[in-house]
């Protein structure tokens, strides 16, 4: 069951604060958190959970290491050019 471990909570290191697994299983989005795996492997079988309850596109997106700060940094850059063409007066 997916919702098995969702009151299990810990202290996430994005966000500073204490969450449920529920939150690192679906953090607004249905794709897990890319750390879930360095968070939850202590307290769970978090490979066997992840790898029972999703597809192996979305295992290789979270296990993927996460882009560059840089290229992260650029694209943030250029999305608010674009705003700022397309919406000139505010």
């Amino acid at each position: 069951m997916i919702t098995g471990h969702d009151t299990k909570k810990r202290r996430c290191p994005l966000l500073g604060h204490e969450v449920h697994f529920s939150y690192c299983r679906s953090p607004g989005s249905e794709t897990p958190c890319r750390k879930i795996f360095d968070c939850w492997w202590e307290s769970l079988d978090i490979t066997s959970f992840i790898s029972d309850h999703y597809d192996e596109e979305t295992v290789k997106r979270i296990s993927a290491p996460p882009p560059p700060k840089t290229s992260t940094l650029l694209d943030l850059i250029e999305q608010a050019r674009k705003r700022v063409a397309e919406n000139p007066k505010q």
